[in-house]
């Protein structure tokens, strides 16, 4: 055998890869253990599992036991499989190894179909990869058959090299005259979230037919899961931390978590703004335990810790709950009131892999002992030394005639509602920004389009772009299925709510679609942030899950982790993808030109 000789692993979820054989060394060790060359992560497999000696040929395969000793030995031949826990392993030669998907993917001699996609041909030998995809995206690849013979047929479609429950195929048998054809469709939704494990897998569909036996058409279609953290940080529980007294310092918890699909390495920092207080943060050991993988250490530089930092190490799925200390410089024993201070956790990525996390408190430093307490007690012991050198003294100085109190009935309070917009309730700022900024198609790019309208409203921007391309990847043509348009895939009902107060008609302007999202959001901002919900994660999960579901969660005091997972993947979405706010407006404009 040549020296490309490799063996290829299948995993028990259908990932592919490869080990390429080294001549030099003659011998591969299997098993769970990081030391072996060859590590395969499995329930059944032993951390010293079996080697592989490859020095001459044939090769064999022995088993290893678990006191050390060498087990059982059967000679190895070319593409011959092994079965290794819920792995399977293939030796293969180097003269044959190009020919395994070539052969598959050859059509007999009597070709009875006929085969156009959207998508590149089928990737060579080595499986170049022709899809690309983060958790929480949905491919679709279009398929057009034909029945080329001359008799009617049946033809069956089936794909494999996923997991099943992430595909959709519009039919998988459909019947043909001579002649005739149809269009499937096959789509592949990714599961958001760590369960999907990032890397290549072989994506592949098949067509055979019962009425022309023999044949068999595929094609490959390699799809590699991008490797994807997502980190998400709660709000201080409580938000408002109060001093006990006799204590000068609040505690309130933090948690985070990683919703991606590889570990995120997370740095944590609390500040209070005026540098009044010391914000520690320390992992909590107790209660809830520590999840399996959570790892976390304290910065140091020249010998010294920093107790108001900390660097957390978190698996996929993982959550980091921590304690947030929070301790004023100086304690006060005797004062009149409280101290207020705002303090700040950030959650940042060393590497810039996520976009920056930050939630804000209130702490109130209250005195040991007030004014007003000390005022209080002087005044009874004035009382009480008043009693002793006075004998007893009548509290009556004079009859007051007392009335009994009437009480009018009161009203009840109504519930908090969502207003629905008008000259009234926007505030005046905001209404004929349209009509006066009214910009002919093609006179801004995308880019100043968006920077223009962000300015408008008092907006980031990028913010502005993250969300326009979560909501339509930036298509001013897109239409959703309840008739949503355009680029911020506005409703119907929306549109002609707002599209007369900042004074613009067409919905699929791409100006005048980007100026009605913003106003709608920025509406909703400044009624979530009057509330105390200043956030922009609020107003983002309202204005996709609507203003009224997200009031009534706040409300019945649900918090972020109460919001449905969908709408937080949305909202992660949006802040992660403001970092590339400037190549995806930038690349919009390939795509999209509007016409001057």
């Amino acid at each position: 055998m040549a020296n490309s000789e490799q063996i290829e692993i299948v995993s028990p979820s259908g990932q592919v890869r490869f080990y390429e054989l080294n001549p030099a060394l003659g011998i591969v060790n299997i098993g769970q253990h990081p030391d072996n060359d060859l590590v395969l992560d499995g329930q059944d497999v032993r951390p010293f599992h079996a080697l592989i000696d490859h020095r001459s040929h044939p090769y064999q395969y022995i088993s290893l036991e678990e006191d050390g000793g060498f087990g059982a030995e059967r000679p190895l031949g070319d593409w011959e499989r092994l079965r290794i826990g819920e792995y399977e392993l293939v030796l293969m030669s180097g003269e044959r190894a190009g020919q395994r998907l070539s052969t598959r993917n050859t059509a007999p001699s009597s070709d009875y179909t006929q085969n156009t996609t959207n998508t590149p041909t089928p990737a060579a030998a080595g499986g170049e990869v022709r899809w690309r995809a983060k958790p929480g995206q949905t491919l679709r690849h279009n398929l057009t058959i034909q029945n080329s013979g001359d008799s009617p047929a049946t033809f069956v479609i089936g794909v494999s090299g996923v997991p099943t429950e992430w595909l959709w195929l519009s039919q998988e048998t459909i019947s043909l005259p001579p002649g005739g054809q149809a269009a499937l469709q096959l789509a592949v939704s990714l599961p958001p979230g760590p369960a999907t494990e990032p890397g290549i897998y072989p994506l592949t569909w098949q067509m055979e037919s019962p009425d022309y036996p023999g044949w068999a058409q595929s094609e490959a279609l390699y799809l590699e899961v991008e490797a994807t953290p997502a980190v998400q940080m709660s709000k201080p529980e409580p938000v408002a931390v109060v001093s006990r007294p006799f204590r000068r310092a609040g505690q309130t918890h933090v948690t985070i978590a990683n919703w991606g699909n590889i570990p995120a390495q997370v740095y944590v920092s609390g500040q209070e703004r005026r540098n009044d207080c010391v914000v520690q943060i320390d992992p909590v050991l107790d209660r809830p335990a520590p999840e399996e993988g959570v790892a976390w250490e304290r910065p140091q530089a020249n010998g010294l810790f920093y107790p108001t930092d900390l660097l957390l190490l978190l698996p996929p799925g993982a959550l980091a709950h921590l304690r947030l200390i929070i301790t004023p410089n100086a304690g006060r024993r005797f004062g009149i009131g409280a101290i207020h201070h705002r303090f700040t956790v950030t959650a940042q990525s060393p590497t810039g892999a996520f976009a920056p996390q930050t939630s804000a408190g209130s702490f109130e430093s209250r005195p040991a002992i007030r004014m007003g307490f000390l005022l209080l007690l002087a005044f009874l012991l004035a009382l009480g030394a008043l009693y002793f050198l006075r004998g007893n003294i009548s509290a009556g100085f004079g009859r007051v005639r007392s009335e009994p109190l009437a009480f009018a009935p009161t009203a009840t309070v109504p519930h908090l509602a969502w207003l629905a917009p008008s000259a009234e309730t926007v505030v005046r700022p905001l209404l004929a920004t349209g009509g006066a900024r009214a910009r002919e198609p093609g006179e801004l790019t995308y880019t100043e389009m968006f920077q223009e309208i962000a300015d408008l409203y008092g907006m980031d921007w990028r913010q502005l772009v993250a969300h326009a391309q979560r909501e339509s990847r930036l298509d001013p043509n897109a239409q959703g299925g309840s008739g949503e348009y355009g680029l911020m895939q506005i409703l119907p009902t929306t549109w002609n709510e707002w599209a007369p107060l900042v004074e613009v008609s067409d919905p699929w302007d791409p100006y005048s679609n980007i100026l009605v999202g913003a106003a709608y959001y920025s509406y909703i901002h400044s009624y979530f942030s009057d509330l105390g919900y200043a956030d922009p994660q609020w107003s983002l999960a309202a204005y996709n899950w609507g203003p009224e579901r997200t009031l009534g969660l706040l409300d019945s005091g649900g918090d972020w982790f109460a919001l449905p997972l969908p709408q937080r993947m949305y909202v992660a979405d949006i802040l992660i993808g403001m970092e590339n706010a400037p190549a995806l407006a930038e690349d919009a404009e390939l795509r999209y030109p509007h016409a001057k």
